[in-house]
């Protein structure tokens, strides 16, 4: 574990400090998902004669949702787009349960942090977000999903993180937002909750670290340990 600006605690032992409520991202953050997203994307390059892309291309483009995913890595005309979004989105939905996992620790933080408001804020779409937390058997811990199409704006915009403020009447000095990207620590910052990256996604520790949040995980499994 890394310490932020928030966490002057040289070994890594930071003050408790109780959450009165805590948001987790998704994909790279609860559940390693790279490898169905991969197949997925790769199913729809196929159906376009693109050839396949690697894994670890796939997943240094997940988080901006699954729009940004298929613009980036399926170049087609915009006349196009809608049909190659359709496209990986059914593809997508019939690979979504093969081979994601949840991260080491996930259930043991889930059980940590209940009794208090727990949210998914993702850029995943919100059915796909829905069928892979109850495939996952973690939906009943949540009190709220929101994926990127349950808004008008998405991570790295604050409004997801401040609606789920509001709808628990939670005071953001007190709530957390979990992440392994930098649209999750920028979310975070911008509504002025407590932003704690994770290693275990898309960005590097280098990067994430440079985004200055307040801590920086190398696992889940550490974050009981930290806030009460």
């Amino acid at each position: 574990m890394s310490n932020g600006p928030g966490m002057n605690n040289a070994k890594g032992k930071a003050p408790l400090h109780r959450l009165a409520g805590v948001m987790f991202d998704l994909d790279g953050t609860l559940a390693d998902s790279f490898t169905d997203i991969t197949t997925a994307m790769n199913l729809t390059r196929a159906d376009f004669g693109m050839p396949p892309l690697p894994l670890a291309q796939v997943r240094g483009t997940v988080g901006g949702g699954s729009k940004h995913l298929v613009k980036t890595l399926v170049p087609v005309p915009d006349a196009e787009f809608e049909r190659a979004f359709a496209v990986y989105q059914a593809h997508y939905e019939a690979h979504l349960l093969d081979h994601t996992r949840l991260y080491p620790g996930v259930m043991e933080t889930l059980r940590h942090f209940s009794g208090r408001p727990l949210a998914v804020v993702t850029n995943k779409h919100h059915r796909f977000a829905e069928k892979v937390l109850k495939g996952l058997g973690i939906r009943d811990y949540f009190q709220m999903v929101l994926g990127g199409d349950s808004l008008a704006r998405r991570k790295p915009d604050p409004l997801p993180v401040v609606t789920v403020l509001e709808r628990f009447g939670l005071a953001a000095a007190d709530t957390a937002l979990v992440g392994d990207g930098l649209h999750d620590i920028g979310a975070a910052r911008a509504a002025g909750v407590i932003a704690v990256a994770v290693a275990t996604g898309v960005e590097s520790r280098e990067s994430l670290g440079a985004a200055s949040p307040f801590c920086l995980l190398e696992s889940l499994e550490e974050l009981p340990g930290l806030f009460a």
